[in-house]
């Protein structure tokens, strides 16, 4: 009898963790990168990272879906930090979801903003836009 209460209670709890995995609703994102090594002598704001490197960042368009899907788990793992922290921004996303809203995600190798709230810029998704 215990034994099948456990693996009654291990297969529901493992569904559980199966459908918890968030769901990637990007259609398109399209990157826009300068180095991370790139210096200047002030902060480049996200608002202002279309002027200031207009004519030096590559760009390029994602469409695929296992890198729409892996973008979207390294956007959802990312770790919070305090607010007041704003990236001097040297990589610029732009999410288009399939509900045909956007969403814009600027970060450096310290810093993601994404969704008016900040974020540790992880290894893994710093590597992934600088691809």
């Amino acid at each position: 009898m215990k034994s099948a209460y456990f693996s009654i209670t291990c297969a529901v709890l493992l569904s559980a963790c199966q459908n918890s995995k968030p769901e990637n609703n990007f259609k398109t994102v399209t990157v826009e990168a300068i180095s991370f090594q790139t210096e200047t002598m002030f902060k480049i704001s996200c608002e202002k990272f279309d002027t200031y490197y207009a004519d030096k960042w590559r760009s390029k368009t994602i469409t695929d879906k296992a890198s729409l899907d892996k973008l979207n788990g390294l956007l959802q793992s990312l770790r919070k930090t305090d607010n007041a922290y704003e990236p001097d921004v040297r990589v610029k996303l732009l999410l288009t979801n399939t509900s045909g809203t956007a969403d814009t995600v600027c970060l450096d190798d310290k810093i993601t903003r994404y969704k008016n709230a900040s974020y540790k810029t992880s290894v893994e998704l710093a590597n992934f836009v600088q691809q």
